[in-house]
This record gives structure tokens, sequence and C-alpha cells, in this order.
């Protein structure tokens, strides 16, 4: 092969190794303050798997869920995640679907 060949492989492999790329998503327990009471939240994102081999926003499920259920936390304190994840067929591809379900530690409303 030519130079220029073996360039725009490597150029082809690079952007479809993008793909695999994901964002970490760091859930580590808070410190609770004693006398709490807590709601049940809620968070959840899908992504698309085209063709066995091509993500279309699946990567960054994980990530698009917590941020859904930080937001649904309206600002309390997160504790007891517990993830599920989910799938089905489409036509063309597979849906793949990451559903959180945490507590929202809220503040005791005596101020202790």
């Amino acid at each position: 092969m030519k130079r220029w060949q073996h360039s725009l492989a490597a150029g082809l492999a690079a952007l479809l190794l993008t793909g695999c790329v994901g964002r970490t998503v760091e859930m580590g327990p808070a410190n609770v303050p004693a006398h709490t009471s807590s709601i049940p939240v809620t968070g959840e994102a899908c992504g698309f798997q085209l063709l066995i081999g091509i993500p279309i926003r699946t990567n960054s499920r994980l990530w698009r869920a917590y941020e859904d259920l930080k937001s649904n936390a309206d600002g309390a304190v997160i504790t007891d995640v517990k993830m599920q994840e989910t799938w089905m067929y489409a036509l063309v591809g597979t849906i793949y679907c990451t559903r959180l379900q945490a507590k929202a530690v809220l503040p005791s409303r005596d101020g202790a």
C-alpha cells in the first residue's frame, strides 16, 4: 500500500474507535446528615446501536442518566443508587437504556 493509503486507513480506524469512548460517572456516597428524610428519584437515558457496530449516544447513557437523576433530586444528597440496564431490538439495530433509581436525602427541617 502507498503511504497515503496507510494514513487514510489509520485515520478511519481512529474515527471508528472514537465510538468506543464513554464518560466516567462517580457515584460515591456523600456524608448523609442524621435525622433526615428521603424521597425516591429516578433518571433514565437511552442510546442506539446501529447495525451492530455504530453507537449513537450509547456510551454516554450512564452519564446522561445520572445527570437526569441529579436534576430530579433538585440539589438533595443522592444515595443508595441502583442501576437497571434494558435493551430491545429495533429494525436496524438495538436500543439500550439505563435507568437509575436512588434516594434523595432531604435536610431536616429543624436544622439539626
